[in-house]
């Protein structure tokens, strides 16, 4: 029983072992397939990256909406006191974009320095840094993520 066993299995093996492989395609074939297809995505991006002018605009619209809502509630866990922040925005530097992976073209993660104050009369002003989500829309403006 056991040479049987042993027959059939070699005589399986010989078997896989002697089937022609599958030809491959050319190199050429896959190479011009690949270049066609980052030719149409490349075509399909936005030619620039969301300017310093258009960030700046939404980082501003973001600030103005905290304080239309009140400001930012916040609780300190050492003593439990509860305030309100209202940071007030001074400028916005933009320091890079770039597209977001694994995301539609013309989505970018912006990285910027902000200037702002977190005191309620806007005395001592600190500058630090901020990374952001922007995209084009459906009509072609740039919004946040």
């Amino acid at each position: 029983m056991k040479r049987i066993c042993l027959l059939i299995s070699v005589f399986l093996l010989a078997a896989g072992c002697s089937k022609k492989p599958e030809p491959q395609k050319p190199v050429s074939s896959v190479a011009s397939q690949q270049g066609i297809a980052a030719a149409s995505t490349a075509a399909a991006l936005p030619i620039e990256e969301p300017s310093e002018e258009v960030l700046r605009e939404l980082e501003f619209k973001t600030y103005e909406a905290i304080e239309r809502a009140g400001g930012i509630p916040v609780t300190v866990s050492a003593t439990g006191k509860s305030l309100t922040l209202r940071p007030k925005l001074y400028s916005v530097r933009k320091e890079s974009c770039t597209p977001t992976p694994q995301r539609p073209a013309g989505w970018y993660e912006c990285t910027l320095t902000i200037k702002l104050s977190l005191a309620a009369d806007g005395r001592n002003p600190t500058e630090q840094g901020e990374r952001i989500g922007v995209k084009l829309d459906s009509t072609g403006k740039w919004v946040l993520q």
